[in-house]
């Protein structure tokens, strides 16, 4: 294979696993981010379910004008 050849090939397989790198990392990122948003989400239920309730009670009571 001639030096130019190896060259842009070394320069490809460069390129790629630095693409490789970075994918990795936003993978990371974003597995990350959907963990938190996930934590929050556990979190505020038992406010949404009484927010619920209580407004099913007013409801339920002719809350109506």
């Amino acid at each position: 294979m001639a030096g130019g050849q190896e060259r842009i090939l070394r320069r490809r397989i460069r390129s790629v696993q630095s693409t490789k790198k970075i994918t990795r990392a936003m993978e990371l990122i974003a597995a990350s981010r959907i963990q938190r948003a996930q934590q929050r989400v556990a979190a505020a239920r038992p406010y949404a379910e009484l927010l619920t309730q209580a407004i099913q009670n007013l409801a339920s009571a002719g809350g109506g004008a």
